[in-house]
This record gives C-alpha cells, structure tokens and sequence, in this order.
C-alpha cells in the first residue's frame, strides 16, 4: 500500500514521484474521498480539542460549558445554571460542580439575574475570555481563511453538503 506525505493511503494509479502523491488529471473527488475528509478532519479537530483542554487544564465538558457561556456572551445573553445544565445534558447537581470548578479557575463568576433576582447567571472572566481567545485565535484565524478562499458556489456547495450531513445524523 502507498502512502501520501502525511502518511494515508494514496491511490496507485498516475502516481508522481517527489514525495508527493498526486492524480496524473485533476478530478472531482468521490464521495468517498470526501468523507474520508471529513473524517480526517474530525479527527484533527479531536486532537486540537485535546491540546486545547490540556493547555487550559481542562476536561471536555469544562471546555463545553465554556464555550457556551462565551456564546451567550457574544449573543448579549445570560445563562443561568440550569441552561447550561440543558445545553451540556447533564444534571443540576453536575452543572452545579461544573460551574464551582470553572469560579475556582477564574474562567467564570456568578452574578445576578436581572430580571429574577432569585436566579443567578454565569458570566466569562475578562481573564477567562482573554485565555480562550489567546488559545483558540490563531486556529480560528486559520479556518476563517480557509473559507474565505473558497467562492461564493464553493461556500454554498461546502454549506450545502454540511447541512446534508447533519440532517442525516440528526
């Protein structure tokens, strides 16, 4: 079996030599190409996901609860425990320890509710939104380019096929 540069299997017909394995003539990839793809990059993604919460010290679900509570914040909204509790599909009293954690690491703070004061909302830390931002911005930056060279067709093609996909495991 052959392998490409970053060590995957590479098809043998019209290989080219120089380290690289390319098709003598450019083709459309089959559907299976592309979503050996997309496997390719969920597996990518787990790994920066990994490095991300090892950087942060943090396990999956903190990083979850986080990245919903900068949702909100980017949405000017306010989650309280029991909305991150929904979003994540755990329990009240795991939330609870979950939320008690991410205080004890400065990456959130509990402040009132303001249309119920018997309610109290989780709110990011400047420091905790500057510590997922320094972490993330490089990757986004990255990934933002990588759309934004794409046309308009390919943008709706690559939206097209996404959409396809979530529906079909939804």
């Amino acid at each position: 079996m052959l392998k490409d540069q970053d060590g995957h299997q590479a098809d043998s017909p019209g290989l080219r030599t120089g380290g690289y394995w390319y098709q003598d003539t450019p083709h459309a990839p089959s559907s299976v190409e592309v979503l050996n793809l997309l496997r390719r990059y969920r597996e990518s993604e787990r790994k920066m996901r990994s490095r991300t919460r090892d950087s942060m010290r943090m396990g999956e679900t903190d990083l979850l609860a986080l990245r919903h509570v900068l949702r909100a914040q980017a949405a000017g909204e306010l989650l309280r425990q029991r909305d991150l509790a929904r979003e994540l599909d755990i329990s009240a009293a795991s939330v609870s320890v979950l939320v008690d954690r991410l205080i004890r690491d400065e990456y959130v703070r509990r402040v009132p509710f303001p249309s119920d004061r018997r309610s109290v909302a989780i709110e990011p830390t400047i420091a905790g939104d500057h510590e997922v931002r320094e972490t993330l911005s490089e990757m986004h930056r990255r990934m933002l380019a990588a759309v934004e060279a794409l046309t308009e067709a390919e943008r709706a093609a690559a939206a097209k096929f996404l959409n396809g996909l979530i529906a079909s495991v939804d």
